[in-house]
């Protein structure tokens, strides 16, 4: 893929960001009195044009899982996302035995769903429909363009003229007398054409590109599928998409929900979003206008969100995005749609995604492994541990049909769990990165 680094028309922006990033201390030189000599990688964002994007998305050879994201599973096939490039095709209709078999190349995927034959997935601030009745042969049926206007890189948005942001170059290394007196707090700045960074701090490229889930997602989804509609989260809003005709795409009027936005799960006619500040429940009995019903806050924190019959299971975490120190599972009865109301609290290490299937609860509780809990009795779940797996950093998981499918940072575990004392290793799909 051709790339073109900017050259020039990125001041009025650079300058807006540079002026809330200020109130943040984020920036150094914001309102201190005395200089200090701070050395910095100045990076350059490197732009690709939107019509090279928008004619990019193709069915390739099945490669090696290089890095993990969101996972996805319908009718025996398990579409695990590789952030910012596309989509693995996993036959997993023998659990002990997944088959990678095929490579859906999508620049800008993050989030994916899947309805009838149709796989939707975001390429950047687009929305794509992708036709895999011919799983080898995936094409492109139907786009919608513009839809998330807000994605964006450190700041800097999508423009008509260069392109997306699809990497960042380290072009130098700059010293700067500044006015700061506190320059412990500094990350870096706006600097020229791009950002300049404190040399001790770490720029994690893949952190700037990716955007602030009848089938299965995971509970870190953010796109949903309930009968003709998906609907997609970002930071602060929701998108109901009329997906009848995957030829022509129809986006509703957007829902301003409130920020810090993370997850979607949907449950009968209601959409349940996790925030960093809380839950929300939105009334979908008109699809094309989600209601808002009622919100359930908690302290600020990473929260994504499942639920069963009466009962949301929410996940809280720490963690720099999230901006909190809570890491614990919280039990919210929802029998009164109208008004949550928290049942029960339990200690956990950094818990990310969750599944439920039945009396099982499923936690990943991020580097302290995968927790099963018998969860028959909800005021006694931190009491009934049933299998845990440690040594696995994990991420999210979906229990269906009594496998777990369960996505890490080094690749997809699955158990079997017909037997919730006697859980069955059953495979491991590795990440090649982490092959010795």
């Amino acid at each position: 893929m051709q790339k073109e680094k900017t050259k020039n028309r990125i001041g009025q922006t650079i300058v807006a960001v540079a002026l809330l990033l200020c109130f943040g201390s984020i920036l150094s030189g914001c309102g201190d009195n005395c200089e200090v000599k701070n050395s910095y990688t100045y990076y350059e964002p490197v732009y690709t044009p939107l019509s090279e994007i928008r004619s990019s998305v193709s069915t390739l050879p099945a490669h090696d899982l290089e890095q993990t994201g969101k996972i996805y599973f319908k009718d025996g096939y398990l579409f695990i996302n590789e952030p910012n490039e596309g989509v693995h095709v996993i036959d997993n209709h023998d659990p002990a035995n997944p088959e990678n078999i095929a490579f859906i190349n999508i620049p800008g995927s993050f989030d994916i769903a899947v309805r009838g034959n149709i796989l939707f997935s975001d390429s950047y601030i687009d929305l794509v429909a992708i036709d895999i009745s011919d799983i080898q042969n995936a094409r492109e049926v139907g786009r919608i363009e513009n839809l998330f206007p807000g994605y964006n890189s450190y700041g800097f948005y999508a423009d008509t003229e260069m392109g997306i942001v699809t990497d960042w170059e380290a072009v130098d290394k700059i010293e700067e007398y500044e006015s700061d007196c506190n320059a412990n707090y500094n990350w870096g700045m706006f600097y020229e054409r791009g950002i300049a960074v404190d040399q001790l701090a770490n720029f994690d490229v893949s952190a700037a590109l990716a955007p602030t889930n009848p089938g299965m997602a995971g509970s870190m989804a953010r796109f949903a599928v309930v009968g003709d509609y998906l609907y997609a989260v970002d930071q602060s809003d929701l998108y109901p998409v009329n997906v009848s005709n995957s030829s022509d795409l129809e986006a509703e009027e957007k829902v301003v929900i409130n920020w810090g936005i993370e997850t979607i799960f949907p449950n009968n006619n209601h959409l349940f979003i996790g925030a960093q500040n809380g839950m929300y429940i939105m009334d979908i009995s008109n699809p094309a206008q989600p209601a808002w019903v009622s919100s359930y806050e908690h302290v600020t924190s990473c929260d994504p969100v499942v639920v069963d019959g009466d009962y949301a299971y929410v996940t809280l975490r720490s963690g720099t995005e999230c901006q909190g120190f809570t890491n614990q599972l919280e039990v919210i009865d929802i029998s009164n749609i109208s008004s949550p109301e928290l049942l029960y609290t339990y200690n956990m290490h950094n818990p990310h995604g969750l599944g439920k299937d039945g009396d099982v609860l499923f936690i990943c509780d991020g580097d302290d492994g995968l927790k099963v809990f018998d969860a028959s009795d909800i005021g006694e779940i931190g009491n009934r541990l049933v299998a845990h797996y440690k040594d696995i950093k994990t991420f999210d998981i979906i229990p269906f049909n009594n496998i777990a499918m369960m996505i890490g940072e080094d690749g997809l575990y699955q158990y079997d769990y017909s037997d919730i004392n006697h859980i069955v290793f059953l495979s491991h799909l590795q990440v090649s990165g982490n092959v010795e």
